[in-house]
């Protein structure tokens, strides 16, 4: 029997029609409708041939993907060519991995053995298969998948456990059978006991939860997921929800997790019988589809992007839903989680907002920082803001881990031309060397007795596109922290170091480790030397390096990691590795609120050890119920900052106008790996551009102030503005930075010229004239915040 697609169960709004790979917009087409269009379009070139010719390059994971997801299509519409597609995917696939078993292996795998599953169960229901065909090869794929050790709480051991939850029910009288079925439980105990999951990052929370919540439909335990505890779960993430419907992206991720979060909330919605989850999925549908990037409606062969519209048609599946209550609407807050070890309570987001209506001003700021996918570097920055349903700023992408990548207060030593990053420490930069460290505090624990304990047993070194014939030395691999230096390898011997290095001369009469890349691939290179140490000594392990093109070239754009293996080492806590080049913050959380006064919000964060230890950073917020954002930073920089800056820093899409002590941007979408998107108007749920969308940064002046900005390389290039200044330990000082969109058809320099900040006694005192009206705020230091209107 397969399921219709029924009204009640999805909303129609919004549709898109792809014309030749270019979206428009027509009313009344509902989202089944929408999905199966957009997955034409982009299997569009999908042959035979094509799929076999994926399966022969081991591409596993997507080939399998589109397998389940041509069976979701089937199953939601009825549409039998969806079924056809699917079978011949599964055989093709059975076939060549019949032949050469190396096929059933490829990169990132572990998603497959939930999708073969899946396939396979269809495929019999409907008739496709007979007997016990194929049978032995989906047993002998699931065997060769299993790894019984992976126990972790993470989407990676999540999409195994699903996998060999389906084997299992499947073929319960299989070899293994007994030790999938142990794997799967031992899995689902170890997040259970702590009702969360100690995973950061915005798309793969909706990954682990899609799967808890499936694996739980499909072995019994579905009332274990409608508790007080786990509907407590649940509801962080739908507070974490802006006001527009979109998902902030926080830790190592991308803006904005459409398809996932949707069957997410929905499913959710049905466990909970909470109608706000449901009002969650309908909003980041509405806002979200009108939004997307243009890679997901192209017509081609766009195999990863048409399986994620098979969330949609999974939807169309879900039992009808029927609201039996609903969350009352809330304000700001700091939501709180519970990490891998057990310790709860923990300041997991802060959240500005007076309300979760469409159009209210909202602020997010990582505080947790920790788990799975974390940047610990961008704690208590500001990663999110919007108004109007308009994302003035949403990240800067994956993989941006620096500091300075954030909303933030720096405190540095000086760098050599330029803020805050300077020209001459750029890691691009060749023929110089440089000293570089990854911080180690966040590895495995090795003593029950002392959790300061560390070790490893092993580093690599890991070079990506570098030129061919590009030139590496490395020198002096050591600890580094308060204890001092100590050497793990002087580099004046080949003693401990792996393949296809080479000993030779340094500038300083000693010998160095040479290395010579082959091509632009990725490359390791093995230092087999291990430490235990206590992080009062030694924090980070590091060493000094250099590289030359082959051309003589100033730049070449190289990536290096340096990354040094656990002692301990767990599934996916197996390593700790840092791009070269990135500022550190070891700050941690003393205390964060959050609260409403009618529709302002005020928001409170000290971190502790920020930048430097025994520095603090206390930083106060202001959202307005106009949408205006006042942030007061009062730094109190600590011992040994002698000569060091401290900046206020505020990431820009694009910088288009500026005067002394403000810049400006017209607004536009900044999607990562979306060029085609980029700059276009954000549009709301209607299909229309966003007319407020412009954004202006203000800082406070300051006799002993500088102000500027730096266009950056990494990631999507944003354009970091900054208000800087020397510091003197022990000395407070306050930043005042004012944050405000403004509509297109205003002039940057009249909002410009309608502020200004006062700051007395560690009281600042803020005014924005609006037209006739005047908006006053004060922050003080003590924790007081009011907002006056004329």
């Amino acid at each position: 029997m397969v399921k219709k697609l029924s009204v009640h169960i999805l909303f129609c709004f919004w549709g898109i029609i792809s014309a030749y790979g270019k979206p428009f917009f027509k009313m009344d087409k509902d989202p089944l409708s929408i999905a199966v269009e957009a997955f034409d379009n982009q299997t569009h070139s999908y042959s035979k041939e094509r799929i076999q010719k994926e399966i022969q390059n081991r591409n596993v994971r997507w080939t399998t993907h589109l397998m389940t997801a041509a069976g979701t299509f089937y199953e939601a519409t009825g549409q039998k060519r969806f079924l056809d597609m699917a079978e011949e995917i599964f055989r093709s696939a059975i076939t060549a991995w019949e032949k050469d078993e190396q096929l059933m292996r490829g990169r990132d795998d572990f998603f497959s053995t939930r999708n073969v599953a899946a396939t396979y169960k269809l495929l019999k229901k409907e008739g496709r298969l007979k007997g016990n065909e194929t049978r032995k090869t989906v047993i002998r794929f699931a065997d060769l998948h299993f790894e019984p050790n992976f126990i972790t709480d993470h989407n990676q051991g999540q999409e195994r456990a699903l996998g060999f939850t389906r084997m299992y029910n499947l073929f319960p009288d299989a070899p293994n059978a007994k030790l999938w079925k142990a794997y799967t439980d031992t899995m689902w105990n170890f997040w259970y006991n702590n009702k969360d999951v100690d995973e950061t990052a915005t798309l793969y929370s909706a990954i682990h939860l899609n799967d808890i919540i499936t694996i739980a439909q499909e072995s019994g335990r579905t009332k274990l997921l409608q508790t007080p505890e786990i509907e407590k779960w649940f509801s962080r993430y739908l507070h974490q929800q802006a006001p527009s419907g979109y998902m902030p992206e926080y830790g190592d991720d991308f803006f904005f997790a459409y398809f996932e979060w949707i069957v997410v909330f929905e499913k959710m919605a049905r466990l909970t019988g909470n109608a706000t989850y449901h009002e969650a999925a309908r909003k980041l549908y509405k806002t979200g589809l009108p939004n997307l990037p243009e890679k997901y409606t192209k017509r081609g062969w766009f195999l990863r992007d048409a399986c994620e519209w098979a969330s949609i048609a999974e939807i169309a599946l879900l039992p009808p839903f029927t609201p039996t209550t609903s969350t009352p609407d809330w304000g700001a807050m700091v939501t709180t989680r519970t990490n891998r070890k057990g310790q709860n309570s923990i300041a997991d987001q802060l959240l500005l907002a007076a309300s979760h209506t469409p159009g209210t001003p909202f602020v997010m700021s990582d505080l947790y920082a920790e788990g799975s996918h974390k940047h610990p570097n961008l704690r208590g920055t500001i990663n999110y803001f919007e108004t109007n349903c308009c994302p003035h700023f949403h990240g800067v992408q994956r993989h941006a881990t620096d500091m300075r990548h954030g909303n933030t207060v720096l405190l540095m030593k000086e760098e050599i031309n330029g803020f805050p990053f300077g020209e001459d420490s750029n890691r691009w930069m060749t023929n110089r060397w440089f000293t570089d460290w990854i911080d180690f505090s966040s590895s495995t624990h090795i003593s029950e007795h002392n959790p300061q304990m560390r070790g490893f047993q092993s580093i690599t070194f890991r070079f990506q596109n570098g030129q061919p014939g590009e030139v590496i030395c490395i020198d002096n691999v050591r600890l580094h922290g308060k204890a001092g230096e100590k050497i793990l390898h002087d580099c004046n011997t080949l003693d401990a170091w792996g393949d296809d290095v080479e000993l030779v001369d340094n500038e300083k009469g000693g010998k160095m480790i040479r290395i010579t890349l082959k091509d632009n691939g990725i490359h390791f290179f093995n230092l087999k030397v291990a430490a235990d140490f206590n992080l009062d000594d030694y924090r980070y392990i590091g060493c000094d390096w250099k590289h030359m093109a082959p051309d003589g070239r100033d730049k070449s754009s190289i990536s290096f990691k340096i990354r040094a293996y656990n002692k301990v080492r767990k599934p996916v806590e197996d390593y700790v590795h840092e791009e070269v080049g990135v500022l550190f913050n070891p700050n941690i959380v003393r205390t964060a609120k959050a609260e409403n006064k009618d529709k302002d919000s005020y928001g409170a964060i000290i971190l502790d050890n920020h930048c430097v230890d025994g520095s603090t950073l206390q930083r106060r917020m202001v959202l307005t119920a106009e949408g205006v954002l006042i942030v007061q930073d009062h730094l109190i920089p600590g011992e040994g900052t002698d000569g060091y800056i401290a900046g206020s820093i505020w990431q820009l899409y694009q910088m288009d106008e500026h005067g002394e002590n403000w810049f400006s941007t017209h607004g536009g979408k900044k999607i990562y790996r979306d060029a085609s998107n980029a700059g276009q108007p954000w549009k709301d749920s209607l299909g229309k551009d966003i007319e407020e969308r412009q954004l202006l940064v203000y800082f406070e002046k300051h006799p002993k102030r500088s102000y500027g900005f730096q266009k950056q390389e990494y990631t999507i290039q944003p354009t970091t503005v900054f208000s800087k200044q020397y510091v003197t330990p022990f000395e407070p000082l306050t930043f005042v930075t004012i944050v405000m969109p403004y509509h297109i058809k205003k002039k940057a320099t009249d909002i410009a010229n309608s502020l200004s900040v006062r700051t007395r006694n560690e009281c600042s005192t803020i005014e924005i004239k609006n037209n006739n009206k005047k908006i006053t705020v004060q922050i003080d230091t003590k924790g007081n915040w009011n907002v006056f209107r004329k």
